[in-house]
Formats: structure tokens, C-alpha cells, sequence
């Protein structure tokens, strides 16, 4: 079985090539590598014309999508509004600090 790979993908210019440093960490490079596929939308595009989708069946995952953007979006605004939604970014910003001071840390 083959699969025609999309003209979109042949398109997309803008992936730049990971340069990874002899001796730098693993995990680093495969998030940053990670990061920069998913950018390029390469993986998504592809998965996207593996099969062909009915216009009916596209209409309908968009109206689904929609759907649930939209709830989410109520959802946050009901948590900004009972200030739920300010706890929630504190805790996640005093993370991040935690997870860098450790990173620090250990270099």
C-alpha cells in the first residue's frame, strides 16, 4: 500500500532543522524536535489525507469541534469569574518556577 503524500506538505517551507550539540540533553532536543513537527502541522496534515473524509462527515467534525471550544471557553469564563480561574495560573506559574529552580539545580 502506498500513501500519496499531500501537496500541502511539499509546501510547507518554514521547518528548520533541529540542531542538537554533542553532550546536550536528550530529553531537550526530543521536546524542541517535538515541538517544531508539530509547528510544521507535517504530522497533521498527513493524518488528515490518509483517509478521505466526506464533506458531510468534515461539516460535522467541525460543528463538533466548535462545540467544544465553545464550552471550554464557557468554562473558563466561569472560572475567571468565581476567581477559580486565578488559583488554577498561580499554581501552574508556581510549577514552572519549581520545575526551572530544579533545572537549575542540577546543572
Amino acid at each position: 500500500m502506498s500513501v500519496k503524500i499531500p501537496a500541502e506538505i511539499h509546501e510547507i517551507k518554514e521547518f528548520v532543522p533541529l540542531q542538537v550539540e554533542v553532550g546536550s540533553n536528550f530529553e531537550d532536543a526530543l521536546r524542541r524536535f517535538k515541538s517544531l513537527v508539530q509547528k510544521s502541522k507535517i504530522l497533521s496534515l498527513y493524518k488528515e489525507k490518509q483517509h478521505y473524509e466526506k464533506p458531510s462527515e468534515k461539516k460535522r467534525r467541525k460543528r463538533r469541534e466548535a462545540k467544544e471550544r465553545r464550552r471550554l471557553t464557557l468554562l473558563r469564563e466561569r472560572q475567571m469569574a468565581n476567581g477559580e480561574w486565578d488559583r488554577k495560573q498561580k499554581n501552574r506559574e508556581d510549577k514552572r518556577r519549581d520545575r526551572y529552580d530544579e533545572e537549575e539545580y542540577h546543572e
